[in-house]
C-alpha cells in the first residue's frame, strides 16, 4: 500500500510565478499584484430565547479581485494576445462587464526549483483598464504597460 507524501514543500519564491492566458503563457512580466480569494460578510441579528439580541455573522458571496498585470511592452506582432484581448474588451464591451471579452486566466506560484506550488484560475476574466508606462527621451530602460483584470470569480486549483 502506497504511503502518502508528508513531505514539506519549499517557500515559494515572490519572483518566480506564472500569468497564462487563454492557456499561453505571457512572458516580460514584472509584477501581478491585487490577487485575494474573500468573502462578503454578511450580519445577521438573532433574538436568543433570553430575549436578547446578538449579532451573528455569516459568510456571504465570494468578492472578486482586482487583478494588475505589469510587463514589458513588446512588439505588436508578439503582444497579439493581449493586444487582441483589450480590443475585443473595449469593442464589444462598452464598458459592460455582461458583454466583455471574458477569457480564462490563471496565476501559478513556483518555488526556488521552478516547481508548482499553488494556481489560482481567474474565472470569466476580462480587462478594465490598460495603460503605458513613462517614456522619455532620457531613460534608456523598457517600456511597461499595465493591465487591471476583472473576473468573475477565483479558484483555488
Amino acid at each position: 500500500m502506497p504511503q502518502p507524501d508528508n513531505k514539506v514543500g519549499g517557500p515559494l519564491t515572490s519572483n518566480n510565478f506564472i500569468f497564462e492566458l487563454q492557456g499561453v503563457q505571457l512572458e516580460q512580466l514584472k509584477s501581478v499584484s491585487g490577487l485575494e480569494v474573500s468573502l462578503e460578510v454578511v450580519e445577521n441579528p438573532q433574538v436568543g430565547s433570553d430575549g436578547k439580541w446578538s449579532m451573528n455573522k455569516v459568510a456571504g458571496n465570494p468578492k472578486a479581485p482586482s487583478i494588475r498585470v505589469t510587463r514589458t511592452m513588446e512588439e505588436k506582432g508578439k503582444n497579439k494576445l493581449v493586444s487582441d484581448w483589450i480590443q475585443k474588451a473595449y469593442s464589444r464591451g462598452g464598458g459592460s462587464a455582461i458583454t466583455a471579452e471574458k477569457s480564462q486566466a490563471s496565476i501559478t506560484y513556483r518555488n526556488a526549483e521552478g516547481n508548482k506550488g499553488i494556481k489560482f484560475n481567474l474565472i470569466g476574466a476580462w480587462v478594465s483598464s490598460w495603460s503605458a508606462g513613462e517614456v522619455s527621451a532620457e531613460s534608456s530602460g523598457v517600456t511597461v504597460e499595465t493591465f487591471t483584470i476583472e473576473c468573475d470569480r477565483v479558484e483555488i486549483a
